[in-house]
């Protein structure tokens, strides 16, 4: 198991309760425009005194066992499974973000069902027909990451970075640090899935605010790694002044990495991104990667496990908490890489 080293820039995870205080309620909410730096940190941290979850059994659900962020966010689900004394299941279907998979592994896992689910959907609408067998079996759930969309069906809390924030914020910053002019690709994640269509809105009005930036093209890779290197090659054909590439998730970061080393081009077109791991500060430091802002696996799957404590333990929990956001460069990735340190 990873160690859980804190560079001093990993300050103790901090998130913003936001929108009420009801047990449950439907998928309808906006992540967009809160969840600020400012608010996060005078927000009381989650109170976690009391251990409701030990003794219990939580069903964690996630869209991969093999995309690094997944693999990070199982890391941190085990550990707190002993941490808090409780039963974790991690399930993920063996094909990276299927949907079917999904619903088929909540329909299997209803055959003896959990105190508790923790869901990160691969498609926040189409995930709803066993969220619906979930409510009829009255099991609570938090919703982790990436929401679950259809309002005929209920969650009883989001948990998050603020996807639009993410977006937003890592070309701003991406532009700050290259220049005011340039033109950008876009490797684009999954089609319906709320995390990539929501950093897509802040990303694209990042572009707007810079007149001086063109975005040329955005091509969908579908968060897999040999499938957004086969884009970013056939970009490269089309394309021959690409300044910037802006990859959803890492592993599309790695697959457009190594496009470029085989192009030669590795020193003329900066990769920026979303997630980090070992590999993606390697490619940092190695100065193929410009630039990522983490989304933190570890830090949003703690937080789930701290609302999923306040709901067996039958306490008030808020529609939505917001994890922050973790810048990691060129200036820090050593320091920052201590996480993934066996």
């Amino acid at each position: 198991m990873k160690k859980k080293v804190l560079s001093v820039i990993l300050v103790a995870a901090m998130v913003v309760a936001i929108a009420g205080c009801g047990k449950r309620v439907d998928s309808s909410g906006s992540s967009a425009d809160t969840g600020s730096k400012e608010t996060a940190e005078e927000s009381a941290d989650i109170d976690t005194s009391e251990n409701y979850l030990k003794g219990k059994t939580i069903n964690v659900l996630l869209k991969s066992y093999t995309h690094m962020f997944w693999v990070e966010a199982a890391n941190e689900a085990e550990m707190l499974g002993e941490q808090y004394g409780c039963t974790v299941n991690v399930l993920a279907p063996t094909v990276a973000n299927s949907n079917e998979e999904q619903i088929e592994l909540i329909e299997n896992s209803l055959l003896d069902p959990p105190d508790l689910y923790i869901i990160v959907p691969a498609d926040s609408e189409g995930i709803s027909p066993a969220i619906t067998e979930i409510n009829d079996e009255g099991v609570p759930i938090v919703n982790v990451n990436t929401k679950i969309s259809d309002e005929s069906v209920s969650y009883d809390s989001f948990v998050s970075c603020n996807q639009y924030d993410l977006g937003y914020t890592t070309v701003s910053k991406a532009i700050e640090k290259i220049g005011e002019e340039g033109k950008a690709v876009t490797i684009y994640g999954k089609p319906g899935a709320q995390t990539y269509e929501e950093r897509d809105k802040g990303a694209n009005a990042a572009f707007d605010e810079h007149e001086g930036w063109e975005l040329l093209d955005s091509q969908v890779a579908n968060g897999d790694r040999n499938e957004a290197m086969d884009v970013m090659s056939t970009l490269l054909t089309k394309y021959d002044d690409i300044t910037m590439v802006y990859a959803q998730d890492g592993e599309m970061a790695l697959g457009a990495a190594e496009a470029l080393k085989q192009s030669g081009k590795q020193n003329d077109i900066k990769i920026v991104c979303e997630n980090s791991s070992a590999e993606i500060c390697e490619q940092i430091s190695a100065g193929n990667i410009f630039m990522t802002y983490d989304d933190a696996a570890w830090s949003q799957t703690e937080v789930g496990f701290k609302v999923a404590n306040l709901i067996l333990g039958e306490q008030k929990v808020a529609d939505t908490y917001y994890s922050d956001i973790y810048l990691v460069d060129s200036d820090n990735v050593e320091e920052y890489a201590q996480r993934y340190a066996e």
